[in-house]
């Protein structure tokens, strides 16, 4: 709603240390506020994300693949359908996570919407966040925000790909340019609430 950003996370792409999406995504989940929830899209659809929302205490959103869906359902998708499960991690999931308890497990609900005219024709989410699913869909479509802001930092901020020499440089201009971003950001929001 704000459009503002979080403190970013960053790590190493390839390499030994290297850090996925999903990595630097279970340490920004540190960072939230107290009931803050967490609405993520297919690449964070993933057990541990779920994992790791439950543990800190944050409701999610996560979009599925349908593959994924459908082993959560146990049967052929078909749109309308919202079920509770309990998902448990697959066999990679604990070898790539090895941390993760032996009886690791999050309940919550599966739902199955139709999508005409969109890429894929079904839209699924599990979702622990206690709303209705006439609330969630909404809820979910709002993250195409987040995807519209990050275009405008690699673009008007130019943080596509940075000239930096070292890691601490790095981090001083990433950091910079969010919290100008978030300046600017937190000023449009102010002028647009009192034009209301």
């Amino acid at each position: 709603i704000t459009g503002l950003a979080l403190r970013p996370r960053w790590g190493p792409m390839h390499g030994p240390e290297a850090r996925s999406e999903q990595q630097l995504g279970e340490q920004a989940i540190e960072q939230l506020p107290a009931g803050a929830a967490i609405v993520g899209d297919r690449n964070f659809g993933i057990f541990s994300m779920a994992w790791a929302a439950q543990q800190r205490g944050h409701p999610a959103v996560l979009r599925l693949t349908e593959e994924r869906a459908k082993k959560l359902l146990g049967r052929t998708l078909q749109p309308g359908v919202e079920e509770a499960v309990v998902w448990r991690p697959s066999r990679w999931d604990q070898t790539a996570h090895p941390d993760l308890p032996e009886q690791a497990a999050v309940s919550g609900r599966v739902l199955i919407c139709a999508r005409p005219g969109a890429r894929g024709p079904l839209l699924c989410l599990f979702m622990t966040l206690p709303l209705p699913a006439e609330e969630v869909v909404p809820l979910y479509e709002l993250r195409w925000n987040v995807e519209a802001d990050l275009r405008s930092l690699k673009r008007a901020l130019r943080l596509h790909q940075l000239s930096c020499q070292s890691s601490a440089m790095m981090e001083k201009e990433l950091v910079l340019a969010m919290a100008a971003c978030n300046l600017v950001r937190a000023v449009m929001w102010l002028a647009a609430k009192r034009a209301v």
